[in-house]
């Protein structure tokens, strides 16, 4: 069971790593910033930086939340300044105060690492126990990292909801990338399974109820958030998919006309 847990942990880290990386790849190659709510990329923001609290807090055995989230946390600020970079209206005000936002997360993220490394150091020193140790710098108890896994999938869960509902008014989906949903579902789907195998485990440690309400916030905002972004996913991808058929149906259109005027 607990080479099942690591195996899936660290398959869950690994796409978690990889959530920014579509946007940032759309960003860079289009040079363009559409229609996007600037909040809801910032909610998120926040929200990775309480998953990286949740994995430095709940304890070293919970690495692979903790260096999933830290990596994804310096993916995501690239993420983030380039979409200020990239807006049309963007000024060297707004430019400096997006700028320190970043370097604040970063910052936090940066203090957050060296309580984690003190702590696991300590903790792999002591031959790894499964519970009843002493950190040099102490964790939470249950009741306050229920707290975290509340709201920190809360923020990544519906952090792009308002963008979903403005572009599905707008029926316009431009500078989103259907990746990013497809990849959110794919990491969605194993911490699913990651935070399944947990309780399964710890039950005869400490008790079915126990371990299963530690991560039972977690896991049900992991369920709501693979259904929001699968919908996502779902809508981006018809988008465009009907603006490559409209592209397709005009070039057709121009070379009949072409071909017409050439026989004439």
């Amino acid at each position: 069971m607990n080479i099942a847990i690591e195996i899936f942990g660290i398959l869950g880290a690994l796409a978690t790593i990889g959530l920014g990386i579509p946007q940032l790849i759309q960003q860079l190659k289009t040079k363009k910033t559409g229609k996007v709510n600037f909040a809801s990329f910032w909610i998120f923001y926040v929200g990775i930086l309480l998953w990286v609290a949740y994995g430095v807090f709940a304890g070293p055995r919970y690495w692979q939340v903790f260096i999933a989230n830290f990596v994804c946390i310096a993916i995501y600020s690239a993420t983030m300044f380039y979409l200020y970079y990239y807006r049309e209206d963007k000024n060297k005000k707004l430019m400096l105060q997006v700028i320190l936002g970043i370097v604040f997360v970063l910052l936090l993220t940066l203090l957050l690492a060296i309580i984690f490394t003190i702590n696991i150091v300590d903790w792999f020193k002591s031959g790894r126990p499964e519970k009843g140790h002493n950190y040099p710098i102490p964790i939470l108890s249950e009741s306050y990292r229920s707290v975290i896994a509340a709201i920190a999938p809360s923020l990544t869960t519906l952090a792009f909801l308002p963008q979903l509902i403005i572009s599905l008014k707008k029926k316009d989906f431009k500078g989103l990338t259907p990746w990013m949903p497809f990849l959110f579902m794919i990491n969605n789907g194993l911490w699913i399974i990651y935070f399944i195998l947990i309780p399964v485990h710890k039950t005869a440690l400490i008790g079915a109820q126990q371990a299963w309400l530690e991560v039972m916030p977690a896991l049900i905002w992991q369920i709501v958030s693979l259904t929001i972004y699968a919908i996502q996913f779902g809508m981006i991808y018809s988008y465009y998919k009907r603006m490559g058929k409209h592209v397709e149906k005009n070039k057709s259109e121009s070379l009949e006309i072409d071909s017409t005027i050439l026989e004439k």
